[in-house]
C-alpha cells in the first residue's frame, strides 16, 4: 500500500448515496488522518463544499438528482480551487471520458481498492500542489505587471493593505485644498513619493510642485530658500530671487525631514501658515502665498516638541491630517513586486536580459528586515544585477544577504534573542555581521558604513582585514 503519511490532514468530501461505500472507504481514510465529511447526493455535496470547502472531492457519478458529472459542472461553473474523482458501479467509458474532459482528475469503478484509490489521492494532491503554485506564479506575475504600469504612468507600487490604507488617506486629503498633512515614516519608505502623489490627486495638479530637504540647507541659507531675498539683502544677493513659498504658488510645498528645522526657522514657517504671507530676506512688501504645505519626517515630532526640540504650536499646525508609512518589512509581497520593478529597470539601464528573480533569492529578500527600507532594496537590486552572468537573479547575487535572516534584522528593533540561541551571544560573530550588515546599508561605503557602526575609519579597516570581509 502507498505511504499514505502525506495524506495526513487532508480535507475529503465523499459524496455517494450508498452507505456501504461511506463505510469501507471512509474508516480508512479517516484513518489515514484525512480530515472527512459525508454527502449522500450530489445537492448535499455541493452545499457541504459551499459551507466548509475540501481539498478533493471524491464523488459516485449516478445518483438520484445530481449526478456526478451534473457536479463536476457546476464546480467547473463556480471557478472551484478543488479537485474531483470519480467512480462509478458501471464501468461506462462515455462517462469516463466526458469527467476527464470536464476537468475530473481521476476515473475508478466499483469496487474501489484502497491501495489503487491512496495512490490516487497522493497524486491528485501533488497536482493540486502544483496548479495553486501554478496559478500564484501567474498571480504573481499578473500583480508584477500591473504594478510595471502603474510606475509607467507615476504612480506608487504596492498591493499591501498597509499601502491601500495609506493611499486611500491620500485620495481623501487630496481633494481639500489647503489642509496641511504630515507624512511620518522610516528613511527610505517613498514619503516624497506619497506627497507627490497627493500633488498630482489635488485641483492643484496643474500648479508647480516643489520640494525642499530641510538637512540639505545650511541654516544661514534656510530662510533665503523659503523665503526668497532682495538684491543687496546679503554680500552674495546680486539679485532678487523668490523663495520655495512663492515657487509653489498656487501648488504644494513639500518640506522633508522638517523635524531638522532650527526652532527660528521654524517660527517663520508658523508665521507663514498663520498668516498666508511671506517677506523676503531685506525685503519690506508683504507678498501674499497660495500653497498647499505637506511635510515629511522620520522623527517623532511628538516627543520632540514635549522636549523643547520642536514648537508645539507647529507641530500642531502640521499634524492636521498625518498619514503613517510602514516600512517595507511590513508590506509582504509588495517586496518582490518592488524587487522586480527595479530588477526591469537596471536590466534595461545596464543592457542585460536578465528575466526573473529566483526562488531561493526571493526567500531571501522577503527575509530580510531592510533598515534601508524601498532605497537599500534599490541598492541590493542594481548591485545584483551588475553582478549577474545569466538570465536570473540568485542568491549568488545576494551573498551579503545570507547573514541576515528576519529574526536577526528584528533584534534590533526590540526583539530580545532566545537564552538558547547562543550564537546570538558570540560577540565575534555579531560584530562581522554589524560590519557586514554596514557595509551593504553603505553600498560598500567604507567611510559611511564606518559612520553607521560609530567608529573611525581605521578601526573599520582593522575589522575587515580580522574577518577577511571584502569591500568591493
Amino acid at each position: 500500500m502507498p505511504d499514505a503519511h502525506h495524506l495526513r490532514d487532508l480535507k475529503l468530501l465523499l459524496i455517494d448515496d450508498e452507505d456501504i461505500i461511506h463505510k469501507s472507504i471512509g474508516p480508512l481514510l479517516e484513518k489515514m488522518g484525512c480530515q472527512m465529511q459525508y454527502a449522500h447526493s450530489g445537492d448535499e455535496g455541493l452545499k457541504k463544499f459551499s459551507d466548509h470547502g475540501a481539498d478533493i472531492i471524491i464523488s459516485d457519478i449516478s445518483m438520484p438528482g445530481l449526478s456526478g458529472i451534473e457536479l463536476l459542472e457546476r464546480l467547473q461553473g463556480l471557478d472551484a480551487q478543488v479537485e474531483v474523482i470519480l467512480i462509478t458501479g458501471y464501468g461506462d467509458m462515455e462517462a469516463s471520458i466526458e469527467a476527464l474532459r470536464l476537468g475530473a482528475f481521476d476515473f475508478f469503478t466499483k469496487p474501489v481498492k484502497a491501495p489503487d484509490l491512496l495512490a490516487s489521492l497522493q497524486r491528485t494532491q501533488r497536482y493540486g500542489a502544483l496548479r495553486r503554485e501554478r496559478d500564484r506564479m501567474h498571480e504573481q506575475l499578473d500583480r508584477i505587471m500591473r504594478s510595471e504600469r502603474r510606475a509607467k504612468n507615476g504612480e506608487i507600487i504596492g498591493e499591501s493593505q498597509v499601502i491601500k490604507s495609506a493611499l486611500a488617506l491620500v485620495d481623501k486629503v487630496s481633494q481639500t485644498d489647503r489642509t496641511t498633512v504630515l507624512i511620518r515614516g522610516e528613511s527610505g519608505t517613498g514619503k516624497e513619493l506619497f506627497a507627490r502623489a497627493l500633488h498630482e490627486r489635488s485641483p492643484r495638479q496643474n500648479k508647480p510642485f516643489v520640494t525642499l530637504n530641510c538637512t540639505a540647507v545650511p541654516e544661514t541659507l534656510f530662510e533665503s530658500e523659503l523665503f526668497g531675498h532682495e538684491k543687496g539683502a546679503f554680500t552674495d544677493a546680486k539679485s532678487a530671487r523668490k523663495g520655495m513659498f512663492e515657487l509653489s504658488a498656487g501648488g504644494t510645498l513639500f518640506l522633508d525631514e522638517i523635524g531638522d528645522m532650527s526652532l527660528a526657522a521654524q517660527a517663520k514657517i508658523l508665521r507663514a501658515l498663520e498668516e498666508r504671507k511671506v517677506r523676503r530676506v531685506g525685503g519690506d512688501r508683504e507678498i501674499p502665498i497660495d500653497v498647499r504645505l505637506v511635510t515629511a519626517t522620520h522623527q517623532n515630532l511628538q516627543q520632540m516638541q514635549e522636549k523643547g526640540s520642536f514648537r508645539q504650536d507647529l507641530f500642531f499646525r502640521l499634524n492636521v491630517f498625518a498619514i503613517e508609512l510602514p516600512p517595507l518589512r511590513e508590506r509582504g509581497d509588495d517586496i518582490l513586486l518592488l524587487a522586480y520593478h527595479f530588477l526591469r529597470q537596471f536590466a534595461a539601464e545596464f543592457g542585460k536580459n536578465i528575466e526573473r528573480i529566483d526562488d531561493g533569492a526571493q526567500q531571501l529578500l522577503k527575509h530580510y528586515a531592510y533598515p534601508g527600507n524601498i532605497r537599500e532594496l534599490r541598492n541590493l537590486i542594481e548591485r545584483a544585477v551588475i553582478l549577474c552572468d545569466g538570465t536570473a537573479l540568485s542568491r549568488r547575487e545576494f551573498t551579503d544577504l545570507a547573514f541576515y535572516s528576519l529574526e536577526e534584522s528584528q533584534t534590533a528593533y526590540g526583539k530580545t534573542p532566545s537564552v538558547d540561541d547562543r550564537d546570538d551571544f558570540n560577540l565575534a560573530q555579531i560584530e562581522e555581521r554589524a560590519i557586514r550588515r554596514a557595509l551593504l546599508k553603505a553600498n560598500n561605503n567604507q567611510t559611511e558604513a564606518a559612520r553607521y557602526l560609530g567608529i573611525g575609519h581605521d578601526a573599520l579597516r582593522y575589522r575587515l582585514k580580522k574577518y577577511d570581509i571584502s569591500d568591493g
